[in-house]
């Protein structure tokens, strides 16, 4: 008789664990599909930033530090959105500069 209590005891934490478990994974899943939902206005809002920066006369100042400010803050939601889910950022992830009429 005591087996049989001392077996269900011992079951009880791996239960536990197995709950646990499935929780983390479902809010990892969560969290993968947020941060991908948000990625793709984030790379459009950085494009457009981009495109903004090459066509917009280089000396108005202004203009010039708000799209550094855009860029700034995608790359820092990016960071954010990439901590939540363990991973770290590719090296070299962005726009990169183009030669007009290229």
């Amino acid at each position: 008789m005591s087996s049989l209590a001392t077996s269900h005891v011992d079951a009880k934490p791996e239960v536990k664990n197995d709950v646990t478990e499935e929780i983390r994974v479902a809010i990892t899943q969560a969290l993968g599909t947020v941060a991908h939902e948000l990625r793709q206005p984030l790379s459009n809002i950085e494009a457009i930033a981009y495109y903004l920066s090459m066509i917009l006369p280089p000396g108005d100042a202004k203009i010039q530090l708000q799209l550094a400010r855009i860029r700034e803050l995608v790359e820092q939601s990016d960071l954010i959105l990439s901590n939540a889910l363990g991973f770290e950022p590719a090296p070299g992830t962005g726009p990169q500069s183009v030669a007009p009429g290229a």
